[in-house]
Formats: structure tokens, sequence, C-alpha cells
């Protein structure tokens, strides 16, 4: 027997148990049902820094998954940017190692047809 299953199962044995009762118990039974139920309450209550931590868990458990799946894609979107921005620079390296590697004369660098005809003939 699970344990998650015994309070049910109680709970169904008390309740066929019932149906041969007479009125006069039931009652007793109900009345004394009720001034248990009034102690349970009246003791859980007041919380002490004991329950504190149980019940602080299970509150901010949902938003504590939250703000850690907000960090994760945060850190993706970082990391990804970060990625990019290296290749991007290792892009230019090659394009400026290229260029400067060449045997252009000094003017085409001045040029502004020069600037222009870089621009159109990016592989971008």
């Amino acid at each position: 027997m699970s344990e998650s299953n015994f309070p049910y199962r109680v709970r169904h044995y008390l309740d066929a148990g019932t149906e041969a009762m007479d009125r006069e118990t039931a009652r007793k039974l109900h009345g004394a049902r009720e001034i248990a139920l009034a102690h349970v309450s009246a003791k859980s209550a007041p919380l002490g820094l004991a329950g504190f931590g149980h019940h602080s868990v299970e509150w901010l458990w949902p938003a504590l998954r939250s703000v850690i799946a907000l960090l994760v894609v945060a850190l993706g979107v970082a990391a990804t940017s970060y990625w990019d921005s290296v290749q991007q620079a290792a892009e230019n390296e090659e394009v400026d190692t290229a260029l400067l590697a060449d045997e252009l004369p000094i003017d085409a660098y001045l040029d502004r047809g020069f600037d222009a005809w870089l621009k159109r003939s990016s592989p971008q």
C-alpha cells in the first residue's frame, strides 16, 4: 500500500462502517471530529521559523524556476551574441589581411570608388 493512498483507504473503510451506525453515535463522532479539526487548525495557524522554511520553498519554487529559465535564456542570447562578434572579427581579419597582403598601390585605398567597390563585392 502506498503512502499517498493510505488516507483515502482509511476514509473508505470508515465510511463503509458508518452505514450500520446509530444516529446518536454518529452525532458524537461528528462532534469529536469538529473538536479535533479545531485543534488541528489552531496548531497549524501560527508558523514558527521551522515551518517558514518549508512553506517559503513551496511558495518560491515556481518563481525561482521562472527566474532560472530566464537566466538560462539570457545566457544563451549573450553567448550567441559573443560568438557572432568573434566570428565577425575573424571575417574582418581575413579581409584586412587579404587587402594588406595584395599588391595595390596606396592611392587605391584613398580612392572613394575603391571603398564603394569593396562594399559591393563583399560576400554579404
